[in-house]
């Protein structure tokens, strides 16, 4: 198999949360192949920058010389330059730097680079791209960057003072409701706009987006159709930022490729309670006339709305002399009853990934209680009339807040109009499939 090499040249984070090793992750999460030239090893984590080893300029040459010769480098990414020594090395070596990271100080407040005038000598006129947070902007433009305003004369300023051909002036350190980033290519200005995100692991988001934006060029990706899409990525990236350590935990560039991974086995999972329920002797008992249909989600603590939940597209089916057929195939973001009560159980509980709606029974919900399962009744005449589409929430918010916790069983008797029902979720679709046999024996028994 045949792939893209993107090179990072920048510092090694212990902590892994920036530098070179975010870089990687980064390239890989576009499904570029990451390479790594280090320019200092940081004794770093969380809690900030605890010392610094710089590589001296020669073996820097050595690094680049032993990538170069050996692979072909579609993309070449810096961060963290600390000496105008290994500036000199870099822009000796190095034609075009397809995204430069101007990484002047960390987050921290630790200065990163040694001697600024030399980085914008022999570095940034290498640059295709440059992309400054505001905080860094102003250090290159020479003016305060505090506004929208103010990151789009930068991103001229910069361009102008130093022929770059875009420059990407990142929003995400201005006080506003929203982000901004603006870009300028010369000729026209373009803001790309996305909510700011309350989470305080934001560690690496400079580097991850150079390297993301990076590893969508080395695909031949125009700056301007990469951009929103790094954006959107970055977005999913900080809100599921990683809580380790004791300080500022680091964005989770791979977490795309993670929940495509879990959907994945969702859609394995289906495919194994279909057989299961097709194979199971009077799984018709549990069937009501409204029909079954089963609800997995990825993990619950990724899960964002019901495109992370699926159902069976033509639900769970009794048919003509107590077969079943399970209505294949699964597919995700279906508004179902069950999908949405499942949605709002994990949003409220933040676990549980397998429900199922079956027939009311009262041997049924004896079945549930023999085999060890709290059990709980609503009454569907107290809730609000007018409300259509809201049934599923509202049963998980009557139950949290007349009851404090939500039993694995909820049924009701049913209203006019709306047939009785139980509701069962568990926490795996193992438990699932092993209490639904419990329950089948129960019942015949």
């Amino acid at each position: 198999m045949k792939k893209l090499n993107a090179l990072s040249i920048g510092g090694f984070d212990t902590g892994a949360g920036a530098g070179v090793e975010s870089d990687i992750k980064a390239f890989e999460s576009v499904g570029v192949h990451g390479l790594g030239v280090v320019t200092a090893i940081t004794a770093q984590n969380t809690l900030g920058i605890k010392g610094t080893l710089l590589i001296e300029p020669d073996f820097l040459k050595k690094q680049i010389e032993t990538i170069f010769t050996d692979f072909q480098v579609s993309a070449v990414k810096t961060g963290m330059i600390v000496s105008s020594g290994q500036m000199k090395v870099i822009s000796e070596l190095i034609d075009r730097l397809t995204v430069v990271d101007p990484v002047i100080v960390a987050k921290d407040g630790t200065r990163l680079i040694e001697d600024l005038d030399s980085f914008k000598k022999m570095i940034l006129p290498k640059a295709y791209v440059l992309t400054p947070n505001a905080v860094e902007a102003e250090a290159l433009a020479g003016f305060k960057v505090v506004s929208i305003e103010d990151q789009i004369r930068a991103a001229k300023s910069i361009h102008d003072l130093f022929s770059i051909p875009y420059v990407i002036v990142k929003g995400g350190h201005l006080q506003s409701d929203e982000v901004v980033d603006v870009l300028y290519n010369g000729k026209e200005t373009m803001l790309v706009r996305s909510h700011r995100l309350e989470n305080r692991n934001t560690h690496g988001t400079g580097s991850v987006f150079a390297s993301m934006l990076a590893g969508m060029l080395a695909k031949g990706i125009k700056v301007e159709e990469a951009l929103p899409a790094v954006k959107s990525r970055m977005e999913e990236s900080i809100k599921f930022g990683l809580e380790i350590g004791k300080g500022i935990g680091p964005v989770e560039p791979l977490v795309s490729l993670e929940r495509d991974s879990m959907r994945f086995k969702v859609l394995r999972d289906m495919e194994t309670f279909a057989d299961f329920v097709e194979s199971q002797d009077h799984f018709h008992v549990l069937i009501p006339e409204v029909q079954s249909n089963l609800a997995h989600s990825i993990s619950p603590e990724y899960v964002e709305g019901l495109e992370d939940i699926a159902t069976f597209k033509g639900r769970i089916i009794r048919e003509w002399g107590g077969r079943v057929r399970v209505g294949m195939p699964p597919s995700f973001g279906y508004p179902t009853h069950t999908a949405r009560l499942l949605l709002s159980i994990v949003l409220k509980e933040r676990k549980g990934d397998t429900l199922i709606n079956i027939r009311y029974d009262q041997k049924l919900v004896r079945a549930f209680k023999n085999i060890g399962y709290e059990v709980l009744e609503v009454d569907r005449e107290k809730e609000p009339k007018g409300e259509e589409g809201r049934t599923m929430s509202w049963i998980v918010e009557y139950v949290s807040q007349n009851h404090g916790k939500l039993p694995n069983v909820i049924f009701d008797t049913g209203i006019k109009g709306k047939e009785a029902m139980i509701r069962f979720w568990t926490e795996s679709i193992d438990e699932m499939m092993h209490s639904i046999s419990l329950v089948l024996k129960e019942v015949r028994t």
